[in-house]
């Protein structure tokens, strides 16, 4: 593969090993944050969002720091690293990585809200709704990135039948670059087939399945319509029947637009 895979933030690359080390200082990690003020921003923002807000706003780094915690500011990062991917040129790329960006911040809502029925746990849930799908950022780039291409824009059709046709490919090579957890990498490189009884990552995989089905219904990824509660991916996680799911499946679409917004 001859790609130019988009690196992490250097903030990133810098405080990650720092969130890995248990006696980490999260007064030191919240300066070093505070030298990127984009970052802080970003901290902030999801200190306050619905995922993670108390009582009162938090308005000054470390107690938003804090707040969050060392495996939240770790997901963190890769968001923010996601997102620098996405948004590095303007016009028609700007209007198809806002599209995708939405859609991963959506799976990570759905992922994180569906644990209350799985038990899996909701941060590492967060983190692979937010990056199953990493994949579609390398097609962005390779189709933005061509010299003489941006004179040919991509119709959303187009550019969707690419990233179903190579997002799992490109997302395992991303995920090598980036030294994602071998888990992730794992359901990153294929989350679309029915796993076997004896997947040690079933729950995760049927779990990913149930949430593109459900970005699909609110429109946050190629729109689509389900039997939800029919579907396999209900029935094997034993869902079908919970009267709290459809409660849950009822409020969700508030939730999932209050939480994309604030992020």
């Amino acid at each position: 593969h001859n790609l130019t895979l988009p690196p992490l933030l250097h903030v990133a690359e810098r405080v990650r090993p720092q969130l890995g080390d248990p006696k980490s200082n999260l007064g030191v990690v919240a300066k070093d944050l505070a030298e990127d003020q984009v970052i802080a921003a970003a901290v902030l923002r999801m200190a306050n969002s619905p995922l993670y807000r108390g009582l009162n706003k938090i308005t000054a780094l470390q107690p938003a720091v804090s707040r969050l915690g060392v495996r939240a500011l770790s997901t963190l990062l890769m968001h923010e690293s996601l997102r620098a991917a996405m948004f590095f040129r303007k016009g028609r790329a700007n209007e198809l990585a806002r599209i995708v960006w939405r859609g991963s911040l959506a799976s990570a809502c759905i992922m994180h809200g569906l644990c209350e029925f799985t038990r899996l746990d909701s941060e590492d849930a967060f983190l692979v709704g937010l990056l199953h799908d990493i994949g579609n950022v390398v097609v962005l780039r390779i189709t933005y990135a061509e010299k003489g291409f941006p004179q040919y824009e991509i119709d959303l059709d187009t550019f969707e039948y690419l990233c179903l046709e190579c997002h799992q490919e490109f997302g395992e090579l991303l995920a090598d670059a980036w030294s994602l957890p071998p888990d992730l990498k794992a359901i990153i490189s294929n989350h679309h087939d029915s796993p076997d009884p004896e997947d040690p990552l079933r729950t995760l995989r049927l779990q990913v399945q149930l949430t593109d089905m459900i970005n699909a219904m609110l429109g946050y990824a190629t729109p689509a319509q389900y039997d939800l509660l029919g579907s396999r991916p209900v029935r094997d996680l034993g869902l079908a029947d919970r009267n709290d799911f459809v409660t849950y499946l009822e409020r969700l679409p508030d939730e999932v637009d209050e939480t994309v917004a604030s992020l």
